[in-house]
């Protein structure tokens, strides 16, 4: 894989998804409390995939300002899911771009966040048929 001076990197740890982006010299990092997004969503009942990529797409657009001014972000990533995404435990990101004003960001690896399964064995046995692979390409 090249190496490039403009570059994504994603890591989770603790309930903590740490977004870092590095333009040549110039690095910003933001993190993304999952477990308080969480209690947001179940609050106020909003979709936890749903919300949590729009987050995900807003702390990549402040990142990206942070180190390089642009007028469009494109990202363009997979969503797969190992069921319908109210009752997902697994979710993986797959980023196939990430530009800004047509400079390209290397992303390093996917994401792939996991929760506890609390689906019963046949609502496990039959998701295959609900799972979600779909493409989202936006430009913020």
């Amino acid at each position: 894989m090249e190496m490039t001076d403009q570059r994504i990197t994603l890591r989770t740890s603790r309930g903590v998804l740490t977004v870092a982006v590095k333009n040549h010299g110039e690095v910003s990092i933001k993190d993304i409390q999952l477990k308080m997004l969480l209690g947001y969503c179940w609050w106020n009942d909003l979709p936890v995939i749903e919300t949590f990529l729009d987050v995900l797409e807003m702390t990549l657009k402040s990142a990206v300002s942070d180190v390089l001014e642009h007028d469009e972000l494109l990202v363009d990533y997979n969503v797969r899911t190992n069921d319908i995404p109210d009752d997902s435990n697994e979710v993986e990101i797959v980023f196939n771009e990430i530009s800004a004003d047509g400079i390209q960001f290397s992303i390093e690896e996917d994401l792939v966040l996991r929760g506890p399964d609390s689906r019963g064995l046949l609502r496990r046995m039959t998701s295959f048929r609900r799972r979600v692979d779909e493409n989202v390409r936006r430009v913020l």
